[in-house]
């Protein structure tokens, strides 16, 4: 009979409570949280597995000052694809305040806009703009 793999050692790391920051340092994690250890996740995205190492924790919360309760969900690919969509929403939003007058008929610039919006949601479960999506398709109905 085939034994399953075991799974790699743990990665473990020090925890220095004094770096995190203001909210994290008073919540209830500082009374228990000793050492950061890697966490198995699967990826909200794509669905495959990720480790969030102890040493990336480390530096997301006492050098980046994230919030001790932020968790990951997307891997590193994911992460990056979605900051690159986020980038380009900002991009869009921009050009539109510029210039609105000209891009509400714009239907490939309105079309790749809701196009964008509806990717973001695919790499988060919040965050949905349903307001800026409702606004294009209105637009995008009355340029057809």
């Amino acid at each position: 009979m085939k034994r399953k793999p075991e799974p790699p050692p743990l990665g473990r790391a020090p925890v220095d409570i004094s770096q995190w920051e203001p909210n994290s340092q008073g919540s209830v994690a500082a009374s228990f949280t000793q050492e950061y250890v890697d966490e198995h996740y699967q990826c909200w995205h794509c669905k495959c597995n990720a480790i969030f190492t102890a040493r990336d924790q480390k530096h997301t919360y006492e050098v980046r000052k994230a919030n001790i309760n932020q968790r990951r969900i997307l891997c590193d690919s994911c992460w990056h694809e979605s900051l690159n969509v986020v980038k380009k929403l900002e991009t869009c939003a921009e050009v539109w305040g510029e210039s609105k007058m000209t891009r509400r008929t714009d239907k490939a610039f309105l079309a790749n806009w809701l196009h964008l919006l509806e990717l973001q949601e695919t790499y988060a479960p919040y965050r949905h703009d349903i307001a800026r999506k409702n606004m294009l398709r209105k637009l995008l109905a009355i340029v057809d």
